[in-house]
C-alpha cells in the first residue's frame, strides 16, 4: 500500500478541508445553488474516502511498527513460552479489528457507490415508465378503435362477460399502475434498507473508529441529502408524469364506477335472469356512450395538458436562456465594476498624493507666512514707508487674481504715472540744469566781485588821476548794471518760485493720483476679500515664489538708503561750498574796508557795494532757501523714485509672477480639462454600463416575472395534483366500500344461487360455455394485445431514443 502524503499530520489536514468543502457544498445544495452539480459533490465525497483510506493505511503502518517494537521488547520464547503464546492473540486480535474496520468501511464506500448507480438506475427507470405510459396511451387508443369495432352482440350474451371485459381493463391499467407503484416502493424500501444497513454498520464500528465513522455518517447523510435532492427533482419530473397518470386513473374509477353500476345490476338481476339480461343490454349500451364520450373528454384533457406542459417546458427553456443571458450580464457588470474600482481607487491615490502636497505646500506656506511676518515685522520696525509697501503687497497677494482681469487698466494707470514721473524727472534735469546755471551766475558774480575788486584797486590806483565825478558816473553805471543783474537774478527767482508752485503743484496732483491709486485698491481689497478664501491655495504657492524676492527687496532698500547717503554727502558738499563762497565774500568784505579808508568816494562805493552785498546776501539767502526746497524736492524726488523703482520691480515681479500664474493656470487647466475628459469618458462608460445593467435588471425582471408565472403555474398544478390525489383516496375509500357490498351481496347471490342451481342448472352451464367462450376470445385478444406490445414497445423506445439524440 502506498500513499501520496509523507506527513500524517498532511493528510488529516487535507482530510479537514475536504470535510469542510462537502459541508459548504452540502449548504449550498441545500439553499438550492444551480453552480452545484451532484457530481461535484460525488467526486469530493470520493476524494474525501480515498483519503480517509490512506489514513487507515498511515494507521496500519503505525500498529505494524508499534509490534515490531514490541516484538522485539518482548524476552525469548524459550524463557517465558506462556507470554509468548498470549502476545499473538493479542496481535491477531488488532490487525483482526484493523481488517474488519477497513472492510466495513469500504463496504461503506461501495454502498455509497451502489446508492450513486442506484439513482442513476432510478432515472433510468423513470425514462422506461414515460415511455412505457406512452405506450399505454396507444394501446388504449387501439383499445378504443377495437371497442369501435367488435359487436354488440358478444357483449350482449352473458352478464359475466361484461364483467370480465371491465375487469379486464381496469385491471390492465391499474396493474400497471400498481407495478410503477411496487416499483418505487421498492426503491424507497431499499433506500431504507440501505439506511438501516449503514446505520447498522454505524453502531457496529468500534469505538476507537468513532470519529471516523461519525465522518462517514456525515458522508452518507450528505449522500442521503444528495439523494432527497435528486429524488426531489426526479419528483418534480415525474409530476407530470404522474398527473396524466392521474387523468388515465380518472377514467379507470370511471370505469370501475360504471362496472360497479353493472355489478350491482347484476345483482338484482340475478333474481329474473330475463329482466337482467335485458337491463344489461341497456346498461352496455349506455356504458359504451358513456365510454366514448368520457374518453374524448379524456383524449382532450391530455391534448390541453400535454399542449400546458409543452408550454411549460418552453418557458422553463427560454428561462434558463434569460437566466443565462443575465449571468453574462452579471459578469460583465461584475468585470465592469471591477475596472471602475480600479479606476476609482488609482482617482483616489491621485486624490491622495494631491492632499497630502496640499498638506504640505499648506505647511509650507505657514512656515513662509511666519517669516514674511517676521520679516515684515522688522521692515515695519525699520521704516513705516516699507510697512505699507508691505501691507500693499500682501494686498497684491491676495488680489493676484484680479490684478490678471484688471492688469491693463493697471498698465494704464502705471503709464500715466511713468510719465508724470518723467516729466516730474525732466522738470527735476531742467531745475538740475538751472541750478548749473544759477552756479555758472554765481561763478560770473564772483569772477565779477573779483573784476570789480581789480577796478577797485585799479580804481584807487587810478583815484588820485581821474577825477571824482567821473569815477561817481561809472559807479554809479556799474550800479545800474549791478541793479539790472540783480533785477535779473531776481525774475529768474521769480521764475524759480512760479516752477517751485508748479512742481507742488504736480507733486500734489501725482499725491492725488496715488490717493486715487490707494482707493482703487482699497476697493479691489474689498472686492477681493471675499474671494480670498478661494485664493488661499495660490497665495502659497505666489508667497513660496516671493520668498526669495524678500531678499531683493531688502537689497533694493538697502541701495536706497546708499542713494539717500550719497544725496545727503551732495548737500554736505553744496553747504560746504556756499560756506567757502561766504568765507570768500568775508574776505572781500575785509579787504574792501581796507580799500575804502582812502576816500569819502569809496567810503560810498563801500557802501553801494555793502549794498550790493546785503542785495547779494539776500539772493544768497534765497537761493539757500530755494536750494533747502530743491534739497527737499529732491529727498521727495528721490523717495517718489524709490517708490516709483519699487511699484516699478513690484510690478515687474507682479508681471512674472502673474505670468507664472497664467501658465500654471494653463497647465492646471489642461490637466483639468484632461481629468474632465478622463471623467466624461468614464461617465460615458458608466451610462453604458448603467444601461447595459438597465437591460440586464430589465432581462432580470421579464426572467422572474416568467418564473414568477411558471412557479405559480406549478403551485396551480400541484394543487391540481393534490386535489386529484384527494380524489383518489375518495375513490380508494369508496372502492373499498364497494368491494365489501359486493363481498356481501356475493354472498348473498351465492345463498340465492345454491337455491336457485336446481331450477336454473341447464341455463347455468349454457351461459358457462358462452363465458367460456367469450373468455377465449378476451385471452386471443390479450395475446394479440402483448404481441403488439412485443412489437411497439421496441419501436417507441427506438423513436424515442432518435428523438432524445436530435
Amino acid at each position: 500500500m502506498t500513499t501520496t502524503f509523507e506527513d500524517r499530520t498532511a493528510l488529516e489536514e487535507a482530510i479537514g478541508s475536504c470535510s469542510n468543502q462537502v459541508r459548504m457544498l452540502q449548504d449550498r445544495m441545500r439553499k438550492k445553488d444551480d453552480a452545484v452539480s451532484m457530481q461535484d459533490v460525488a467526486i469530493e465525497v470520493k476524494r474525501l474516502v480515498g483519503l480517509r483510506k490512506e489514513l487507515q493505511i498511515w494507521k496500519q503502518k503505525e500498529e505494524e511498527e508499534e509490534q515490531n517494537n514490541q516484538d522485539e521488547e518482548t524476552p525469548e520464547q524459550d524463557e517465558d513460552p506462556k507470554q509468548d503464546s498470549d502476545t499473538p492473540e493479542q496481535d491477531e486480535e488488532t490487525p483482526e479489528q484493523d481488517e474488519e474496520l477497513t472492510q466495513r468501511a469500504s463496504k461503506v464506500a461501495e454502498e455509497i457507490e451502489q446508492t450513486g448507480d442506484r439513482l442513476s438506475s432510478l432515472e433510468t427507470e423513470v425514462k422506461q415508465l414515460q415511455h412505457t405510459k406512452q405506450a399505454l396511451d396507444y394501446l388504449k387508443e387501439s383499445d378504443k378503435t377495437t371497442e369501435v369495432v367488435q359487436p354488440v352482440t358478444s357483449v350482449k350474451k352473458n352478464k359475466k362477460s361484461v364483467v370480465q371485459e371491465t375487469s379486464v381493463d381496469t385491471t390492465v391499467s391499474t396493474v400497471e399502475l400498481e407495478k410503477h407503484a411496487v416499483q418505487i416502493a421498492k426503491l424507497t424500501a431499499e433506500l431504507e434498507t440501505e439506511r438501516v444497513k449503514v446505520e447498522k454498520t454505524v453502531a457496529t464500528l468500534t469505538e476507537e473508529k468513532k470519529e471516523a465513522i461519525a465522518k462517514l455518517t456525515a458522508e452518507l447523510e450528505m449522500e442521503r441529502t444528495k439523494a432527497k435532492t435528486s429524488t426531489f427533482n426526479l419528483t418534480e419530473e415525474k409530476k407530470e408524469a404522474i398527473a396524466k397518470l392521474m387523468v388515465e386513473l380518472k377514467a379507470e374509477r370511471i370505469k370501475v364506477e360504471q362496472a360497479n353500476n353493472a355489478s350491482q345490476e347484476l345483482q338484482k338481476s340475478e333474481q329474473s335472469l330475463r329482466d337482467a339480461q335485458i337491463e344489461l343490454e341497456k346498461s352496455v349500451t349506455a356504458l359504451t356512450e358513456e365510454k366514448t364520450e368520457v374518453v374524448a373528454k379524456l383524449t382532450a384533457e391530455l391534448e390541453a395538458e400535454r399542449v400546458k406542459v409543452d408550454k411549460i417546458n418552453q418557458a422553463s427553456g427560454e428561462l434558463q436562456k434569460s437566466e443565462q443571458g443575465v449571468r453574462d450580464a452579471q459578469n460583465k457588470l461584475e468585470k465592469t465594476v471591477a475596472a471602475l474600482t480600479e479606476e476609482k481607487d488609482e482617482l483616489k491615490s491621485k486624490l491622495e498624493a494631491a492632499q497630502t502636497a496640499e498638506k504640505t505646500s499648506r505647511e509650507e506656506m505657514k512656515k513662509a507666512q511666519a517669516s514674511l511676518t517676521s520679516i515684515k515685522e522688522e521692515q515695519e520696525s525699520r521704516e513705516t514707508h516699507l510697512g505699507k509697501l508691505w501691507k500693499s503687497i500682501e494686498d497684491l497677494q491676495i488680489v493676484n487674481k484680479e490684478l490678471t482681469e484688471k492688469n491693463a487698466e493697471i498698465e494704464a494707470e502705471s503709464k500715466n504715472i511713468r510719465a508724470e514721473a518723467e516729466k516730474t524727472i525732466a522738470e527735476h534735469s531742467s531745475y538740475e540744469n538751472k541750478e548749473g546755471e544759477f552756479t555758472k551766475e554765481i561763478t560770473t558774480a564772483k569772477a565779477e566781485l573779483e573784476a570789480s575788486k581789480a577796478e577797485l584797486e585799479a580804481s584807487v590806483a587810478e583815484a588820485a588821476s581821474l577825477k571824482a565825478e567821473e569815477r561817481i558816473l561809472a559807479l554809479e553805471q556799474e550800479l545800474d548794471g549791478a541793479k539790472k543783474g540783480s533785477e535779473g537774478s531776481s525774475a529768474e527767482v521769480d521764475a524759480l518760485r512760479v516752477s517751485k508752485q508748479e512742481v507742488e503743484s504736480k507733486l500734489a496732483k501725482s499725491e492725488e493720483c496715488i490717493q486715487t491709486l490707494e482707493q482703487k485698491l482699497g476697493s479691489l481689497r474689498a472686492s477681493t476679500q471675499e474671494e480670498s478664501q478661494k485664493l488661499t491655495s495660490r497665495i502659497s504657492e505666489l508667497e513660496s515664489a516671493q520668498e526669495g524676492s524678500t531678499t531683493e527687496l531688502v537689497e533694493e532698500l538697502e541701495k536706497a538708503k546708499n542713494l539717500a547717503k550719497t544725496a545727503v554727502s551732495d548737500k554736505e558738499e553744496v553747504t560746504q561750498q556756499l560756506h567757502a563762497l561766504k568765507e570768500e565774500i568775508v574776505t572781500l568784505r575785509l579787504k574792501n574796508e581796507k580799500a575804502s579808508g582812502s576816500d569819502s568816494q569809496v567810503k560810498k562805493l563801500q557802501a553801494d557795494v555793502e549794498a550790493r552785498k546785503s542785495e547779494l546776501e539776500t539772493v544768497k539767502t534765497q537761493c539757500d532757501v530755494l536750494a533747502s526746497q530743491r534739497a527737499n524736492a529732491e529727498a521727495q524726488l528721490q523717495d517718489l523714485r524709490g517708490v516709483a523703482a519699487t511699484n516699478e520691480e513690484l510690478l515687474k515681479k507682479m508681471r512674472t509672477s502673474l505670468l507664472e500664474a497664467n501658465e500654471e493656470l494653463k497647465e492646471s487647466r489642461e490637466h483639468t480639462f484632461k481629468w474632465k475628459n478622463s471623467a466624461q469618458a468614464a461617465k460615458t462608460l458608466m451610462n453604458a454600463k448603467i444601461a447595459d445593467a438597465e437591460s440586464a435588471s430589465k432581462q432580470l425582471k421579464k426572467a422572474r416575472s416568467d418564473a414568477s408565472s411558471a412557479s405559480a403555474a406549478r403551485s396551480q398544478l400541484s394543487s391540481s395534483l393534490e386535489a386529484k390525489e384527494k380524489k383518489i383516496a375518495k375513490t380508494k375509500q369508496e372502492l373499498a366500500t364497494v368491494r365489501v357490498q359486493l363481498a356481501g351481496a356475493l354472498e348473498v347471490v351465492d345463498t340465492e344461487r345454491a337455491q336457485s342451481k336446481q331450477a336454473h342448472a341447464a341455463q347455468i352451464a349454457k351461459l358457462r360455455g358462452i363465458s367460456e367462450q367469450a373468455a377465449a376470445q378476451l385471452n386471443g385478444q390479450v395475446q394479440s394485445y402483448r404481441m403488439m406490445l412485443m412489437v411497439l414497445l421496441p419501436i417507441l423506445l427506438s423513436v424515442a431514443m432518435y428523438a432524445i439524440s436530435k
